[in-house]
């Protein structure tokens, strides 16, 4: 089970006029549930480190940019999900990742749930139906193992 160390949902973060709907501004952390071997996450031209994952926390960093839900509403309550659940989809096509599809859609679920019970169900149940379309294509980031 993934759970937010974090106190405040994306009130910070501001819509961008090209692909991507969303730029974090601050760092968030996630404890996620299981010790893994550290690795980083950069893009693959090498330009930009966006996450780490270490002692059983997943760290995104300022300046991820991510595309919002689809086929479903952007609220706070489900964008706390749905930003880790874009990154472990990115990470999927990747082929050193360490987590399952299954996992990473439970993310979702489990970072929603707390605050939107209702919208977790209907989008872990999206996700579950219909991930198989983006999950593991061609990724633009790159997990370098320490």
């Amino acid at each position: 089970m993934i759970t937010s160390t974090n106190k405040l949902v994306y009130s910070d973060d501001g819509r961008l006029s090209d692909d991507w709907a969303y730029r974090l501004e601050s760092d968030k952390t996630y404890l996620i549930g299981r010790i893994i071997e550290p690795f980083d996450v950069w893009t693959n031209d090498g330009l930009y480190h966006i996450a780490s994952f270490r002692d059983g926390r997943l760290t995104i960093f300022e300046g991820y940019e991510w595309d919002g839900l689809t086929c479903y509403n952007d609220t706070p309550a489900n964008m706390i999900g749905d930003l880790v659940h874009d990154l472990g989809y990115q990470l999927g096509g990747c082929p050193n990742t360490p987590f399952t599809r299954k996992e990473i859609d439970c993310w979702i679920r489990d970072l929603i749930a707390p605050r939107a019970p209702w919208d977790a169900r209907i989008i872990y149940a999206g996700v579950c139906a219909f991930g198989w379309k983006f999950y593991g294509k061609k990724s633009n980031v790159k997990i370098i193992y320490k």
